[in-house]
C-alpha cells in the first residue's frame, strides 16, 4: 500500500513478522511510518509500507454552529414557569 495518502492520526491495520494488529499513525518515515501500537504487547514502531493491509482516514467532527444559531430553540420560555 501507498503511504501518500495516510496522514498523523489515522488508523491502519497492520501485518508485519507474522502478527497482525491495529495502530494509529503518528507520521511518515523514509519507506514506511512511524506507529502508535492500540494492542498490548505490540512493540512494532516503525513499519513498511508493504505491511499496511487497511487503512482508515480520520474525520474531524463537525464544528459546533454558533450559539447565536436562530434556527436552535431556546430553553428560556421553559425554564421561567
Amino acid at each position: 500500500m501507498q503511504v501518500d495518502g495516510i496522514a498523523p492520526g489515522d488508523m491502519v491495520r497492520v501485518s508485519s513478522q507474522g502478527r497482525i494488529f491495529h495502530a494509529v499513525v503518528r507520521g511518515a518515515v523514509l519507506g514506511g511510518l512511524d506507529l502508535d501500537p492500540i494492542e498490548r504487547g505490540v512493540s512494532r514502531r516503525r513499519v513498511k509500507a508493504g505491511d499496511v493491509v487497511e487503512h482508515w482516514a480520520r474525520t474531524d467532527r463537525p464544528r459546533a454552529e454558533s450559539a447565536n444559531d436562530r434556527r436552535q430553540r431556546s430553553f428560556d420560555d421553559l425554564l421561567d414557569r
